[in-house]
C-alpha cells in the first residue's frame, strides 16, 4: 500500500514538473538526499527516483520557454573548475580507476543539480520550496530519531539509514546541524501559525538528535551555531529561555556515557579517537606533499598501498603530535584534509576559495537587501556554512551535495541582486516624461 501512493504521488509530482522546472530541480535535491528507496519495501522500490527527477528538470528547462536571466558569478565560475581539476585528478588516481569514478560520477551528479538550481531557481517561492525540501529529508531523519532518542530516554543511538552517505552519526549530526538554520528562515518565511510551532518542534527535535548522534564535531558546531544565533537574536530574553529549557530537557536525558565522551574535547592530546585523525590529517597532507598539484584521486590516500608508502615519510611530520600509524588505510575525517590528500594544494586551494566566495557574497547579499526575505536567507545560508566549515573539520563529507546545494542557492541571490542593481541603475538614468 505504501508502495502505491508513493507511485500516485510520484507521477503526479512529474506531470506538475514538466510545467514548472523549480518543481522538478526541488524534487531532484530531495530525492538526492532522502532516498526514497531506503522507506520502500515493494515495486516502487526498484525505480531510480532520483535520475527520473535529475531528468525532469533537465527537460523541463530546456522547453521552458521564458528562461530565468542567467549572468556569470565568480563563485559559479570557480566552483566548475574545482569540479574539472578533481576530473584531471581522477584521470591520474594511484589506485583502480573505477573506483575513483565512483566517487567522481557521485559529486559529478552533486554538481550537474548545482548548475540546474543556479538556472532555474530565482523567485521567493522556488527558494522557499526547495529549502522546505531539505527540511522533509534531513528533518524527517532527525524527527524519526529525535522521537526515538526522547522515547528511550536518552539511550538510542541515533544514525542514519544503513547504507546511506548519512549512515554515520557524524555524518548526520552535521547534516542536521546544516539544515537547523534552514528550519529558523521557514519559520519567518511561513504565516501560518500551526506550521510555525510544528517548525519551531522540529528545530527543537534537531538539536535533540545532534546531541543524540554523541559526535563531538557536532556538539562543537552546535554550540557555535547556538551561540551565533543568541548574539544575532533582538530577543534575547526569549532565546534564553528556550535555550535554557532545551538544556534542561538534554541534560534529563544525556547518559553519563555522553558527558565523558564530551568531556575528552577538553584534553584531546589523551583521546586515542582524536589523535588518530591526526594521523590520518598528517598522511593526507603527506600525500599533498608527494603530489601537490593532483593529490592522489578521490580517496587514495585510504586504500592500504597508498597509506604505507607515504608512512616512509611521516617522520616528516613528526612536530606535530599524534598516535602512532598503522599499516591499514584511514579516511580523512576532515572535509580539508579529506580535499588536500584526494587533489593536491591546487585542490585544497580552489575548495578555500570557494567557501570564502561564499561567505563574502553572502555578507554582500544581506547588506545589499536590508530587512527582505532576500537578506534572512543569506543570514541563514551563512550560519549553515559556518556549520559546515566547523563540523566538517572532522568529518569526510567534502563531496555532500547539500553544500553544493547552499552555493547554488547562493549564486541565485547573486544573480537576483546584480538584477536589482542593474534595475535601479536603469531607473537612475532614465530621463522624466
Amino acid at each position: 500500500m505504501r508502495d502505491l501512493l508513493f507511485v500516485v504521488f510520484f507521477l503526479v509530482i512529474m506531470v506538475i514538473s514538466f510545467r514548472k522546472p523549480f518543481i522538478a530541480v526541488s524534487m531532484w535535491l530531495w530525492s538526492g538526499i532522502f532516498v526514497p528507496v531506503y522507506w520502500l519495501f515493494g515495486f516502487a522500490e526498484s525505480f531510480r527516483y532520483n535520475v527520473i527527477f535529475a531528468a525532469s528538470a533537465i527537460i523541463s528547462y530546456l522547453i521552458l520557454k521564458s528562461k530565468p536571466n542567467l549572468r556569470f558569478d565568480f563563485l559559479f565560475f570557480i566552483v566548475i573548475l574545482f569540479f574539472l581539476h578533481t576530473t584531471i585528478t581522477t584521470n591520474t588516481t594511484l589506485i583502480l580507476p573505477e573506483v575513483s569514478w565512483i566517487i567522481w560520477d557521485y559529486f559529478s551528479k552533486a554538481v550537474l543539480l548545482f548548475v540546474f538550481i543556479c538556472l532555474i531557481i530565482r523567485k521567493a517561492n522556488h527558494f522557499n520550496l526547495l529549502i522546505w525540501l531539505i527540511g522533509l529529508s534531513i528533518g524527517f531523519f532527525a524527527l524519526v530519531e529525535g522521537l526515538k532518542f526522547v522515547k528511550s530516554g536518552g539511550f538510542h543511538q541515533i544514525h542514519g539509514p544503513a547504507g546511506h552517505l548519512l549512515a554515520d552519526n557524524n555524518h548526520l549530526a552535521l547534516a542536521i546541524l546544516m539544515t537547523i538554520p534552514l528550519l529558523v528562515y521557514l519559520i519567518s518565511a511561513t504565516p501560518e501559525r500551526w506550521l510555525k510551532i510544528g517548525l519551531i518542534g522540529l528545530v527543537a527535535l534537531c538539536v535533540l538528535a545532534v546531541l543524540g548522534t554523541k559526535s563531538r564535531g557536532g556538539f562543537v558546531g552546535l554550540v557555535i551555531v547556538g551561540g551565533y544565533f543568541w548574539l544575532k537574536s533582538n530577543k534575547k530574553l526569549v532565546s534564553t529561555v528556550g535555550i535554557i529549557a532545551l538544556v534542561f530537557i538534554a541534560s534529563s536525558l544525556l547518559p553519563g556515557k555522553w558527558f565523558e565522551r564530551m568531556d575528552t574535547l577538553n584534553d584531546v592530546e589523551s583521546d586515542g579517537s582524536f589523535m588518530t585523525r591526526v594521523v590520518s590529517w598528517k598522511v593526507h597532507t603527506l600525500m599533498a606533499m608527494e603530489r601537490p598539484i593532483l593529490g592522489g584521486g578521490f580517496r587514495a590516500t585510504q586504500f592500504g598501498h597508498v597509506w604505507r608508502s607515504l608512512l616512509v615519510d611521516f617522520d616528516k611530520l613528526s612536530f606535530i603530535p599524534s598516535a602512532q600509524p598503522k599499516q591499514k588505510g584511514w579516511a580523512a575525517h576532515s572535509i580539508y584534509f579529506q580535499v588536500l590528500g584526494d587533489h593536491g594544494f591546487v585542490g585544497l586551494f580552489l575548495y578555500l576559495l570557494i567557501i570564502c566566495l561564499a561567505f563574502l557574497k553572502l555578507s554582500s547579499i544581506e547588506k545589499y537587501f536590508g530587512d527582505s526575505w532576500q537578506s534572512t536567507l543569506a543570514k541563514m545560508i551563512k550560519v549553515s556554512l559556518m556549520a559546515y566549515c566547523v563540523s566538517g573539520a572532522a568529518v569526510s563529507m567534502a563531496y555532500f551535495e547539500l553544500f553544493y546545494a547552499l552555493l547554488a542557492m547562493i549564486v541565485c541571490l547573486s544573480i537576483i541582486k546584480k538584477d536589482s542593481e542593474l534595475e535601479n541603475e536603469k531607473v537612475r538614468f532614465t530621463p522624466p516624461m
